[in-house]
């Protein structure tokens, strides 16, 4: 008798209808979904066995009467017989279904293959690693370092490279104008030296050009400018070269009227006559010193006598 009441609740619950046990409560099958059990594992969605104290189903007293087609106080005592054997306390077994202790319902494993029937499986669930936004944030870091690097001192060595070459440009400039100067004042002598024929005549004439040259300065003729010696400084803050002492002279007179600190000395040079304005044993001195005077005399440069 037993057996066949487990069979009776067996096919009500697989129906999908549940039963109701008079005095116990209700047991009936329901859908749950995916349920995490540990960290990194889930319980895939299955059908379970869930018990209430309400009468949420069909009575197992009238599904008695429908299958043993009997009346309902012979169903009430098969009923009353069958809870009798099957429950020891607050636990009651039901037979090929599962065991009911007290208000948790524990499906024996035949029957939630039967309302299960694709399994229940574990999912392992794989978390995202981070580690690539890691790298993207570090290599963010390394390129603003760089950059940040690069604004502050990749400008200052190209600009470093930048003055070097516009001082040896400067330089070169000055070089040439320097026997641009030599040049134009070897066709001077020269035109000189045709239209006259003794050297009085020819300081007449150089006198006359340099008073022409000179003709809103004071007159530079009238002072002697000596030549140092190769001893003195180490370096010299060159205004340019000149191939006679008598233009170096003007050339004097003129930075005088301009500078009026300048430290004006001619120095010999490959037999030329080289104006100076400062001269120091440090180079950077020098440098500074011509630096400051870039807007009266752009073409100034630093003259190693060694």
């Amino acid at each position: 008798m037993v057996g066949e009441v487990n069979k009776i609740i067996y096919n009500m619950l697989i129906s999908g209808r549940g039963v109701y046990l008079p005095d116990v409560g209700s047991l009936f099958i329901e859908r749950q979904g995916a349920r995490r059990i540990s960290k990194d594992k889930l319980l895939s969605p299955r059908n379970v066995v869930i018990y209430s104290t309400q009468e949420q189903a069909p009575s197992l007293v009238s599904e008695i009467v429908s299958v043993a087609g009997c009346s309902v106080e012979q169903a009430q005592d098969i009923y009353e017989r069958w809870i009798t054997k099957t429950r020891e306390g607050n636990t009651i077994t039901i037979g090929g279904v599962g065991v009911l202790n007290h208000r948790s319902f524990s499906t024996e494993s035949a029957f939630g293959a039967a309302i299960n029937p694709k399994g229940v499986k574990t999912l392992v669930v794989r978390r995202r690693s981070n580690k690539w936004l890691y790298a993207l944030s570090a290599v963010c870091v390394l390129i603003a370092l760089g950059f940040f690097g690069y604004i502050m001192w990749g400008d200052d060595s190209t600009g470093g490279r930048k003055n070097s070459q516009s001082t040896s440009q400067t330089q070169t400039s000055q070089l040439a104008q320097a026997e641009g100067a030599t040049t134009v004042d070897s066709l001077a002598t020269g035109v000189t030296a045709t239209a006259t024929t003794d050297s009085s005549n020819t300081n007449s004439v150089v006198a006359a050009q340099a008073g022409a040259v000179t003709s809103t300065t004071p007159t530079a003729t009238s002072t002697t400018t000596s030549i140092a010696s190769p001893s003195g400084y180490d370096y010299y803050v060159v205004m340019g070269i000149f191939s006679t002492e008598q233009n170096a002279a003007l050339a004097v007179e003129q930075v005088r009227s301009k500078i009026n600190d300048a430290e004006c000395v001619v120095l010999p040079f490959k037999n030329k006559f080289m104006v100076t304005i400062y001269g120091s044993n440090n180079r950077s001195d020098c440098s500074a010193y011509a630096k400051s005077y870039k807007d009266i005399y752009p073409d100034l440069w630093v003259y190693n006598k060694k």
